[in-house]
């Protein structure tokens, strides 16, 4: 039994898609849901699940928030009676959304927040909208080499929980769906930041193979850590301890006083059997699990994720487009946002003033928004760009954006147009119609009429892709036409997502490479010192993509 939604959507929230991964099944593949008998009210979103507090609560005193218990989905349909519900060929598409949050927190609905709200879309451009929860950090992606020994199948060995979790909703809406007036044979998954990089996990993994038929990835890398490092100690190239699953399980070592020094934990865990790491992980607290990281920005962790294992996941992220059998081929949109980092270099000490414990303004508006067009431009690159070339070469239905958008409030200490521009995550609410109240602070009134606009646009198309695999010209053929990356003559065409009051929504053409834009970092000299340029390298070039002979001919150290 759900409920009524915004603008008379039906809406069921706190579907469980699989059994509680607790106790023994902490670390193991989700298993499928416990039926259960007569009616149940679906009314609540789900507990999120386990993850650091967005703002640290010391009152709280456990340094968490969420649950284990936390494996949920939601359901928005458009508005029709019991009797009037598709069959058959008139069953709707069905819009699969994967939340962000750099995989270590977010949720796919909270009362707290609607902005995954999916009423709007689905009563405006009648479609089915599913989001979802999916474990996270250290309870998503663990694979030390004790749990991979004691594993009972490829699944649980892989330590990539989250990944089938993910895995195990979409085999839910397979068999579900239908109830709802949803078409199981006409999936779109779409997701943003880690959710994006979600999605190309699934385009990636042969057991998401004919689960889905469409993908949107807004803002997403593909990133697949080996297996060996995993169960390794190690660092990055600048020398900083990565949070390996070796690294964690020392960590909890120590904290829970099985040793007193890093070398004592090393030595204890080599000591220590199979059997007996996985008795003592399993028998950690959320509290204890979590006792180890650091307050972060936003409550994001920075450790690996997304495992080659070689069962759920292939080995290396460079053979998934490799060849046309390499990874599950479907009509593909893929895009960023102008100013991706910004985001997060807002608030970087190393580039704002602070007052006290608040932001007072930037540093130097013109380091700032140099660095923000490296970072942002890579990311492009990385993600988009590369991505576009290589599945473009085996098929044509390849659709590429960039968010432009950013007629933002000036507050005077702060030019939002400055600071964020089309920063990361900001076309979230265009893409579902729900602004929260923040976006009524940051946006002028002025810009109101064209922020509405852009948003019928961005809907329209995003819900034509889901309907046909082709942006076109949106739903009702309103929309100018958006052309595919390479469109039989040439490559790198986008469709710029931006008001009508700054350029507008229109086609540009343009390709970003790793070796152009490192070619245009080695060669600035717009840097005031050799420190400055040393750290901004670190800060865009992520370990991954770093070339150490480029770092110390600038003199680095």
């Amino acid at each position: 039994v759900g409920l009524q939604g915004r603008q008379g959507a039906h809406a069921w929230l706190g579907i469980p898609y699989a059994q509680a991964p607790v106790g023994d099944l902490r670390w193991k593949a989700p298993r499928p849901p416990i039926p259960w008998e007569g009616r149940r009210e679906v009314l609540n979103y789900g507990a999120q699940c386990v993850q650091l507090p967005v703002i640290p609560d010391s009152d709280q005193g456990k340094g968490y928030v969420g649950s284990e218990d936390c494996l949920f989905l939601n359901v928005w349909a458009p508005t029709w009676g019991p009797t009037r519900i598709p069959r058959g060929d008139e069953r709707r598409p069905v819009m699969f959304w994967i939340h962000g949050g750099g995989n270590t927190m977010g949720s796919g609905g909270s009362e707290l927040t609607d902005i995954y709200d999916g009423s709007t879309l689905a009563t405006e451009h009648d479609v089915i909208v599913v989001t979802i929860n999916y474990r996270m950090g250290a309870l998503g992606w663990f694979a030390p080499g004790a749990l991979q020994a004691t594993a009972g199948s490829p699944e649980d060995a892989s330590g990539n929980f989250g990944t089938l979790d993910i895995i195990a909703a979409l085999k839910w809406v397979n068999r579900n769906i239908s109830y709802f007036g949803g078409d199981p044979d006409n999936v779109t998954i779409f997701g943003e930041s880690a959710g994006g990089a979600n999605v190309f996990s699934l385009l990636a993994s042969p057991l998401a193979k004919g689960l889905f038929h469409r993908a949107i990835v807004q803002s997403g890398m593909l990133q697949i850590v080996p297996m060996a490092t995993a169960t390794a100690v190690t660092t990055s190239p600048w020398g900083d301890d990565l949070l390996t699953s070796r690294e964690l399980v020392v960590r909890w070592l120590l904290a829970a006083g099985q040793a007193t020094s890093r070398a004592a934990a090393l030595s204890r865990l080599d000591d220590m059997s199979d059997l007996e790491v996985m008795t003592f992980l399993r028998g950690l607290s959320p509290a204890e699990i979590y006792g180890i990281f650091e307050e972060s920005m936003f409550g994001m962790v920075s450790m690996p994720m997304l495992f080659g294992d070689g069962h759920v996941l292939p080995a290396s992220a460079d053979a998934v487009f490799a060849s046309p059998i390499s990874y599950n081929a479907v009509p593909l949109m893929i895009g960023t946002n102008r100013d991706e980092t910004r985001l997060f270099m807002a608030f970087d000490p190393a580039y704002m003033n602070y007052l006290g414990s608040l932001p007072s303004g930037l540093k130097d508006q013109a380091a700032y928004e140099r660095d923000a067009g490296y970072g942002s431009d890579l990311w492009k690159a990385l993600g988009v760009d590369e991505v576009a070339e290589a599945v473009s070469r085996y098929q044509s239905d390849v659709f590429v954006y960039r968010f432009d958008a950013d007629d933002w409030r000036n507050l005077g200490v702060f030019d939002l147009k400055v600071v964020l521009g089309a920063a990361h995550a900001l076309e979230i609410p265009f893409v579902f119609g729900n602004f929260p109240e923040i976006f009524k602070i940051i946006f002028p009134d002025s810009t109101r009429d064209a922020v509405d606009l852009l948003t019928n646009s961005m809907m329209s198309y995003w819900a034509a892709f889901a309907y046909s695999g082709e942006p076109g010209q949106g739903r009702n053929d309103e929309q100018p036409a958006w052309v595919s990356w390479h469109d039989g003559v040439s490559s790198g065409h986008f469709m710029r997502l931006d008001t009508d009051l700054d350029g507008g929504v229109g086609m540009a053409q343009g390709i970003m490479t790793r070796d152009g834009i490192r070619q245009r970092f080695m060669a600035d000299d717009s840097f005031n010192s050799i420190e400055e340029k040393c750290r901004t390298y670190r800060n865009v070039f992520r370990e991954e993509i770093a070339d150490l002979d480029d770092y110390a001919s600038m003199g680095c150290q």
